[in-house]
């Protein structure tokens, strides 16, 4: 018996030229989408029995302020169409997601990783600017003490 959503998720990576994309085992497919202010959003896409999932690392544990790195994203949450921030065992942030399978079809496809990239590239920089400010504060001082440029994070 032919497997409908397996046979759409390969053909929509199949027409995404721009997408390099790695299978993982029997269910799984990695990619890496390109953003302007993150400029790499790696994501995993599985299958499972009832729904297709979507995993993205967003960013690292953050140093400080945590609090205010959290409550930034779960505001973010509330406009996002499936996809949500969430917080991996090791600390880091993620974006992860749930579809039924039986909704999955290209335009589905389109959506979760257009909301994917838009949800990533859009928070990145803010989220980065509150969890590491000491750090990026360091960092352009050593930029502005050897002459180098900025860096546009700030």
């Amino acid at each position: 018996m032919p497997d409908r959503a397996r046979e759409v998720i390969d053909a929509w990576f199949t027409g995404q030229e721009e997408l390099a994309v790695e299978s993982v085992g029997d269910q799984g497919w990695f990619t890496v989408l390109r953003g302007d202010h993150k400029r790499t959003i790696p994501v995993y896409l599985e299958l499972g029995a009832n729904a297709v999932s979507v995993e993205s690392f967003f960013m690292a544990a953050p140093d400080e302020n945590q609090a205010e790195v959290y409550a930034y994203l779960l505001r973010r949450n509330t406009r996002t169409y499936t996809l949500r921030f969430a917080l991996a065992d090791t600390g880091d942030l993620m974006l992860v997601g749930v579809v039924p399978r039986a909704a999955i079809d290209a335009e589905e496809l389109d959506r979760l990783f257009g909301q994917l990239l838009v949800a990533a590239d859009e928070t990145y920089n803010s989220a980065l600017r509150k969890g590491f400010a000491a750090y990026i504060e360091r960092e352009q001082a050593w930029r502005a003490k050897v002459g180098a440029p900025r860096n546009p994070i700030t």
